[in-house]
C-alpha cells in the first residue's frame, strides 16, 4: 500500500510538490502567528480585486460544487464516479465529525474577533455572510483538496497538476481572507482532502472492477 501510495506520487510530483510547499507556508505561519494575528494581516491586506475573486473563488469549495464534479465523473465514466463518491464522501465525513462532535465548541473568527468586526476595525467582504460556529477543521478546504487530488490521480498526467494545486490552493485562501477560518483550520481541512483521497484512491486501485465500470455517457458502444 505505502509502496502504491508512492509510486502514484511520483507520477505526479507537481502537485505533490506543489501541496508540500503549500503545507510549509502554512507551518511556517502557524509557528509565526497566532490564529488571530495571521488572519488580521490578512484581513489587513484586502483589495476590492480580492473581495471579488475570493468570494466567487470559494464557492469551489462548496458542497454543491463537490456534488456536480461528482456527476460529471459519473456520465465520463463510472468507475470514476464510484471512487469520487467514496472520496468525497469519506472525507467530508471526517471533517463534519471533528468540526461537529471532536471539536464543536471552536468558534470562528467573527466570534473571535467580535469586538473588531463590530467597530469596522477589520474588513468585511459584501455579500459575505460571517459564520459563528464549527470553525476547526475546513470544510471548503477538505472539499477543494479532495477534488482536486483526485482530479490529478484520474487524468492530469503531470500537465494539470500545477492548475489543479494553485485551484486549490487559492479557494484555502479564500477561507482565511473572506474570515470564515483561520490558517489552521485550512492546513488540517487540505490534509484531509488531499491525503485521504490519495490513500482511498490508491486502495481502490487494487479493486478488479467490471466492464460495467467503463461504461460513459459520453461514448456509447
Amino acid at each position: 500500500m505505502l509502496k502504491k501510495i508512492s509510486e502514484n506520487i511520483k507520477e505526479h510530483p507537481i502537485f505533490f510538490v506543489g501541496y508540500l510547499v503549500f503545507l510549509i507556508g502554512l507551518i511556517i505561519i502557524l509557528f509565526n502567528y497566532s490564529k488571530t494575528e495571521s488572519l488580521i494581516i490578512v484581513n489587513h491586506s484586502w483589495s476590492s480585486f480580492q473581495d471579488v475573486f475570493f468570494k466567487y473563488c470559494t464557492y469551489l469549495g462548496d458542497g454543491w460544487f463537490a456534488v456536480s464534479i461528482l456527476v460529471f465523473l459519473l456520465m465520463w465514466r463510472l468507475k470514476y464516479g464510484f471512487i469520487a463518491t467514496i472520496c468525497f464522501s469519506t472525507t467530508a465525513l471526517i471533517t463534519q465529525f471533528l468540526k461537529k462532535v471532536i471539536y464543536s465548541d471552536v468558534a470562528r473568527p467573527s466570534i473571535e474577533l467580535y469586538n473588531d468586526f463590530q467597530n469596522n476595525v477589520l474588513h468585511k467582504v459584501d455579500g459575505v455572510e460571517l459564520l459563528k460556529g464549527n470553525s476547526f477543521p475546513s470544510g471548503h478546504t477538505t472539499s477543494i483538496f479532495s477534488i482536486c487530488c483526485l482530479f490529478t490521480l484520474l487524468f492530469s498526467k503531470n500537465k494539470l497538476g500545477p492548475i489543479f494545486i494553485i485551484i486549490a490552493s487559492f479557494t484555502a485562501y479564500s477561507r482565511v481572507y473572506l474570515s470564515q477560518h483561520f490558517f489552521e483550520d485550512v492546513f488540517v481541512g487540505s490534509i484531509i482532502g488531499c491525503v485521504g483521497t490519495l490513500v482511498i484512491y490508491t486502495f481502490l486501485q487494487n479493486i478488479k472492477w467490471g466492464s460495467w465500470a467503463e461504461y460513459s455517457f459520453f461514448k456509447k458502444k
